[in-house]
């Protein structure tokens, strides 16, 4: 302690040792008052330390931003030690470097166990994004009139769907890029064979016509017939289409 006497900072209530995102270069250990790290995102404390703990071991990584703010609650009086004093001194004294890994671990343990108490998000907001992905997706194409009645029946699950535009898109949401077909058959495709956008119903001319799209995997088939990528194929009353293994019937 009295060779690192000369490291010692005061700080005061209210202080805010660093934030969240700040290039971290030195270790901290307390030896008065009280500091709280927290997460300036979603506002949660993470932890309150006093006298003998420590943060700021992201120093020991080269350009690390912190991954907390520390905010002083209770004067305090610190041990700052920069990087290059710390390294020397975790290297000519293991015991010392022994005793803060061990404290590491269990302030690790501890901030864990505050996250994982962290309510649940409600499923709400993700539906309504969903929604609105929908919502700007259908207006990507012409609508077709009103006196046309066109449909697909989804034989898996016997869901019924009405095709109400001149471009209509059949395959998987993408998660990643938010993506959502205009028919979305991500329930119907459990072991997830059929693409994002497999298959395409154009109306043109008074007629539906059928077409794989490319990069479409597993295969497009009409009536039992195999699709090239990129030909249509004119869909008639009660045509079977089958992408990958799911049947759906076309009806007029």
């Amino acid at each position: 302690m009295e060779a690192l006497k000369k490291f010692i900072t005061h700080y005061k209530a209210g202080d805010i040792i660093y934030k969240i995102g700040d290039i971290q270069t030195d270790f901290y250990i307390l030896n008065k008052g009280k500091v709280q790290l927290r997460n300036d995102n979603s506002g949660q404390i993470l932890l309150t330390l006093t006298k003998g703990d420590f943060f700021g071991e992201e120093s020991l990584n080269n350009d690390q931003k912190a991954i907390y703010t520390v905010e002083v609650i209770e004067d305090a009086d610190m041990i700052k030690i920069p990087y290059i004093s710390l390294t020397e001194m975790l290297k000519q004294t293991p015991d010392i470097a022994l005793k803060v890994l061990k404290k590491l671990s269990e302030k690790h343990i501890k901030i864990q166990t505050v996250l994982m108490d962290l309510p649940i998000p409600a499923p709400v907001a993700k539906e309504k994004a969903d929604a609105k992905e929908v919502k700007k997706e259908d207006q990507t194409s012409e609508k077709i009139s009103t006196d046309i009645k066109a449909y697909l029946i989804i034989q898996r699950s016997n869901r019924l769907v009405q095709l109400t535009k001149a471009q209509t898109f059949l395959g998987r949401r993408d998660y990643t890029t938010g993506f959502v077909p205009d028919i979305d058959l991500t329930d119907e495709d459990e072991e997830k064979y059929i693409s994002r956008k497999h298959s395409k119903i154009q109306f043109k001319d008074g007629k539906f016509y059928l077409s794989e799209e490319p990069g479409a995997i597993n295969g497009t088939f009409l009536n039992g017939n195999k699709l090239q990528t990129g030909v249509k194929h004119e869909l008639h009353a009660e045509d079977e289409v089958t992408l990958c293994h799911l049947n759906i019937i076309f009806k007029v």
